[in-house]
């Protein structure tokens, strides 16, 4: 009886194809973490922005101060009244609607924190949130100072955001590592 010859790989020959295909995927994926970049720090910098103007629209259109606070586990951002029960007010679903009483974002693989000059007096309330900016029904801020929040994401240049008081409008600082505008 003759034996014929089935088409098909070696186990040698599926071994070394493996083996290739391991070690390309070695080098592709740490070089993956390096094409996302800083998304989530430029996102939490979009949070917070978005969330002073909101402060300001919804003071205005209420008639009562909005607060723009973080939290001391620096990831968490909250909108609501400038009330004492600010931090125990129930936040609305995410995402939040326009109409929301209070908001709150929080953030993925990215911090927030302030940056106090000497006598500025912001402290954190019982619940742990510190005010960034209360904005007033005539779209002003009831701080006097300005202040500067940074949004850290481990790897990259921290992005400082200056919050200017009595106008609470934000501005993005220059990156002093790069020199570029974030």
């Amino acid at each position: 009886m003759s034996r014929t010859r089935r088409p098909g790989f070696t186990l040698l020959e599926m071994t070394v194809v493996l083996g290739l295909i391991l070690i390309l995927g070695a080098v592709i994926v740490p070089s993956l973490d390096g094409f996302y970049g800083n998304t989530k720090q430029r996102a939490a910098a979009d949070i917070l922005r978005t969330r002073l103007s909101e402060a300001r629209a919804k003071a205005m259109e209420r008639g009562v101060p909005i607060r723009v606070a973080i939290n001391s586990d620096k990831t968490r951002i909250r909108t609501g009244p400038d009330t004492e029960d600010f931090g125990t007010v129930e936040a609305d679903a995410d995402p939040p609607a326009f109409d929301s009483l209070a908001t709150e974002d929080t953030l993925d693989d990215a911090t927030v924190e302030l940056l106090l000059d000497d006598g500025d007096d912001r402290k954190p309330d019982s619940a742990g949130w510190t005010t960034v900016a209360t904005m007033r029904a005539d779209g002003s801020s009831k701080e006097a100072r300005s202040v500067t929040v940074i949004i850290k994401q481990r790897d990259f240049a921290p992005i400082q955001i200056q919050v200017r008081g009595l106008i609470g409008q934000a501005r993005t600082l220059s990156n002093a590592k790069n020199g570029s505008q974030q």
